[in-house]
């Protein structure tokens, strides 16, 4: 799913030394994966990498047999449409939508992730409903202001906008820092069937080493880099 060799990145062409430095990186199609590292480490970076954000200053970055960095920024934007689901640390919900509408909006840029969304429901409306239960939030919340909802609720919905359509790589950037350790574990279980539901890849970052042993595997990303 992910194959990164020589992989460097720096924001300004003076550094002294790249922002991020990964020799080689393998992720396979269905890993959970665990990134941890230290405040500054690259943890953003590389996420801003894997979503096409950014584009690598050299080495090769391919994901789903596509090489990213060979793309230009809109065929870029076009794949992570298609093929990336993102869980924001902060959620990035629009405060005006309700849940079910926050979550269609992952399949309004993508008529791939549209076309495989209504192979499991009848609407996009509907399948926003039962990602939202299978994620924990109850009907009574589904039309609700998202703004009205708890944290633990808009994570929910944050990862149902995610999940939505099926893509084969799902991003959590520090999803549950707001949550305390029980609704953090039961929120990784739910994330956990969701993925395993559609075979999707989860790459994970958190600064809470405690959620290790949940995870198929484990990346100290300063020790990746300290392989060079």
């Amino acid at each position: 799913m992910i194959d990164i060799e020589e992989l460097s990145f720096q924001w300004q062409p003076q550094q002294s030394k790249p922002t991020l430095a990964i020799p080689r990186l393998q992720i396979a199609k269905g890993e959970h994966i665990f990134l941890h590292g230290p405040s500054g480490c690259g943890k953003s970076t590389l996420l801003s990498l894997l979503a096409g954000i950014n584009r690598p200053t050299t080495g090769k970055l391919s994901i789903f047999g596509c090489e990213l960095n060979k793309l230009s920024n809109s065929k870029r934007d076009a794949f992570r449409a298609d093929h990336i689901g993102y869980i924001f640390q902060n959620f990035n919900l629009l405060p005006y939508l309700s849940p079910i509408d926050n979550v269609t909006l992952g399949c309004q840029f993508s008529k791939q992730r549209h076309q495989k969304a209504l192979t499991c429901s009848p609407s996009l409306p509907l399948e926003a409903a039962r990602l939202l239960n299978a994620l924990g939030l109850d009907n009574q919340f589904h039309q609700q202001n998202v703004a009205n909802l708890s944290i633990g609720q808009q994570q929910r919905v944050a990862a149902a906008r995610a999940f939505i359509g099926a893509p084969e790589l799902i991003i959590a950037d520090e999803p549950t820092s707001a949550l305390d350790t029980n609704n953090r574990q039961s929120f990784i279980a739910l994330l956990f069937a969701q993925a395993q539901a559609v075979n999707s890849t989860l790459v994970f970052v958190s600064h809470d080493e405690s959620l290790q042993p949940l995870f198929n595997r484990s990346i100290d990303l300063v020790a990746l880099q300290e392989q060079i």
